[in-house]
């Protein structure tokens, strides 16, 4: 059995969950959650859209770190306390009000680093419209440790 059921991984992405207001205003969908894959919809609105109807990439990209972190917590089978240390993202075609479907695998997931890729579809596609490859750091539960900009 997974860490996350559809159900609770929704309940994540939603208000009171454990990501920020930004996230939840996406309205990303958990549609399905396997040790193999996690894939989210991001529905299209246009708030998160160009004028001409083209779904912006910083959406996207908040949709490929967003749903890399599920992916990882549900290999590592508990929420883990992660950080973000690279996030590529590679455009490829556009996204025209349509929604975006986000398909993640924690490619390698280490104690104290995780590998991802995202791939990016519009509903109904079976052509990616984006790619993306992440690095992130596993941190210590609870300890919060960053390396602060305003630090030296």
């Amino acid at each position: 059995m997974g860490f996350f059921t559809v159900e609770s991984a929704q309940q994540q992405l939603s208000p009171g969950g454990n990501f920020g207001p930004w996230i939840w205003q996406l309205n990303l969908k958990a549609e399905h959650i396997s040790a193999e894959e996690v894939r989210l919809r991001l529905p299209y609105g246009d708030h998160i859209a160009r004028p001409g109807g083209v779904v912006v990439g910083q959406a996207m990209m908040a949709l490929a770190d967003t749903i890399m972190v599920l992916a990882i917590c549900e290999k590592l089978q508990r929420f883990a306390t992660l950080a973000t240390i690279s996030l590529t993202t590679n455009f490829m075609r556009a996204a025209v009000r349509q929604d975006v479907i986000g398909i993640a695998r924690a490619v390698r997931v280490g104690r104290s680093t995780a590998f991802g890729e995202v791939d990016l579809f519009v509903d109904g596609s079976p052509d990616p419209i984006a790619q993306s490859l992440s690095t992130f750091a596993v941190l210590p539960d609870g300890a919060g440790a960053f390396n602060r900009a305003d630090q030296h």
